[in-house]
């Protein structure tokens, strides 16, 4: 593997962003509201997440920093991203969440690459407007229409670094990872949240980024003896 992407919220964080800012400054019921209009107007997940941002309107950056920076790392996630970098590997934080959210963690993490939702920020305050990435028109049947197609991520970074989707190791846990997982050469659910996620990936793993670090390992050693036996047949 040459390339490393990782999901944000729920993989390298224990928790989800949105839920605690959402907490924070007192959105869950406004949330809670949004969820039910998704459902009854069949709402697009990017439709949703341009409407969530729009939440937000009026905060700070640093209002949102004060409380992301308290969500906890799972643990081995540091370790495990460096021991990638060491192997020569480039690590990407590939995340549906706001991009200031991702490149502050990204700082702390000293990754490679971060690919998220961008947001208009004016005068240091949201203005409520979130600025999707690029998304392609050739997508697959079964797209939710994510406002971060991660599949698009995948392909424009390996293109990037010029490595062959099989040369990158994905690690996710949601839905919004299915297509990047499927995609990659090593797809890794680690605590997927649903049976798709599970079945998109090539390894499931539950528990934190030591157990995922064993798993991998294990799998990688088990390629290798599988190939060199087929060599010597």
């Amino acid at each position: 593997m040459r390339l490393v992407l990782v999901d944000m919220d729920g993989t390298v964080l224990m928790g989800r962003s949105l839920r605690a800012l959402a907490q924070a400054f007192d959105l869950e019921e406004a949330l809670a509201a949004l969820d039910r209009e998704k459902q009854q107007q069949g709402l697009s997940e990017r439709q949703v997440a341009h409407r969530i941002a729009g939440l937000f309107a009026g905060l700070s950056l640093r209002d949102l920093y004060r409380v992301f920076d308290l969500i906890p790392l799972t643990p081995g996630a540091c370790q495990w991203i460096r021991d990638q970098q060491r192997r020569g590997r480039a690590v990407a934080l590939v995340s549906d969440s706001w991009r200031p959210l991702v490149e502050r963690l990204a700082g702390r993490l000293g990754v490679d690459e971060v690919w998220a939702n961008d947001l208009e920020v004016d005068r240091g305050q949201l203005t409520g407007k979130l600025l999707p990435p690029p998304c392609p028109a050739d997508l697959p049947p079964d797209c939710q229409r994510h406002a971060v197609c991660k599949l698009h991520a995948l392909r424009s970074l390996a293109e990037k670094y010029g490595v062959a989707p099989g040369e990158i190791l994905a690690v996710g846990d949601g839905p919004v990872d299915v297509c990047m997982l499927r995609e990659a050469g090593l797809g890794v659910a680690l605590n997927p949240k649903t049976d798709q996620v599970a079945r998109a990936a090539d390894l499931v793993v539950y528990g934190d980024f030591y157990d995922l670090a064993r798993a991998v390992a294990a799998k990688e050693a088990r390629d290798v003896q599988g190939s060199g036996s087929r060599i010597v047949s």
